[in-house]
């Protein structure tokens, strides 16, 4: 199938799926601002279905040619976007849907920067998937500051084991992300700088951790944000996780930081996850 054609399958999937979703959440976004409804709803839906292509690192999937590892990171990233959005979309409030718009915002808007200023050379603008790419951040990124202008926030502290994870977490990702953002073809270290002769995709990776790092020092300071964010966490872990060993099976060189740290954060944070749960069920 042409590039043409999977751009349109791609973009009658989304239709199709957002008009189900409306149905499906109609309550749900009747009580948030309709431009904070959107981004969440397009966010959620656009993750879980661009999750399976990415994953298996189809050709015309995404707007530039991405390494297999960091394109199954990026189906991570989609789904733990999916399935932390369908938690919002569940049980929704103000700081919840703030806490979304604000991930969004963080994933999409610097790396939106980064690729004006450097990185324009790598798109081929005469493939449509350049031009839905381009449209995808700027709609969501426009929509997520202006949703962020309605929703509120609140203070609300997490308990005191998740709180200490997230500002323990939180810090060692906020440190990681900004160095491999801001110096992406550093050789220095390599089991940290995973895409040295590819800084747009080591770039795209570093908006993950950053925004994994916003996740979970947010979270510190409401209780609400707190499943939210653990499924968010737990979702990309276990996907990097999965993703580390598919490397290794195919025969290629196994980034050991990558899996374990990404390992051990998807494993805590499930097992923080059900302590959670557990513990609202008793009140």
């Amino acid at each position: 199938m042409s590039d043409t054609a999977w751009f349109l399958v791609a973009f009658l999937l989304l239709a199709v799926a957002m008009a189900l979703g409306v149905w499906r959440w109609r309550r749900s976004l009747r009580t948030l601002h309709p431009v904070s409804g959107f981004v969440l709803l397009a966010a959620t839906l656009g993750g879980l279905l661009g999750a399976p292509f990415w994953w298996f690192d189809l050709p015309a999937a995404f707007a530039w040619d991405l390494p297999a590892l960091a394109s199954r990171m990026l189906a991570a990233a989609g789904l733990a976007f999916g399935l932390s959005g369908i938690v919002v979309l569940e049980k929704p409030s103000r700081p919840k849907a703030r806490f979304y718009l604000v991930l969004v915002a963080v994933y999409l808007v610097p790396l939106a920067l980064a690729i004006v200023v450097f990185h324009l050379d790598r798109f081929d603008f005469s493939k449509p998937i350049t031009y839905g790419f381009f449209s995808i951040v700027l709609v969501l990124s426009i929509g997520a500051a202006l949703g962020l202008c309605y929703e509120k926030d609140a203070d609300d502290a997490a308990p005191p084991a998740e709180s200490a994870w997230f500002l323990c977490i939180g810090g060692v990702l906020a440190v990681w992300g900004l160095a491999l953002f801001l110096v992406p073809a550093t050789t220095a270290v390599p089991f940290l700088f995973n895409w040295p002769r590819d800084p747009l995709t080591s770039r795209l990776i570093a908006s993950m951790l950053l925004t994994l790092a916003v996740a979970f020092l947010s979270a510190r300071r409401n209780a609400q944000l707190v499943p939210p964010a653990l499924v968010f966490a737990a979702t990309y872990g276990a996907g990097v996780l999965a993703a580390c060993l598919m490397n290794l099976l195919a025969g290629r060189p196994l980034p050991i930081l990558y899996t374990t740290a990404f390992g051990l954060l998807g494993v805590v944070s499930a097992l923080l996850l059900v302590r959670h749960m557990q513990r609202l069920a008793k009140t």
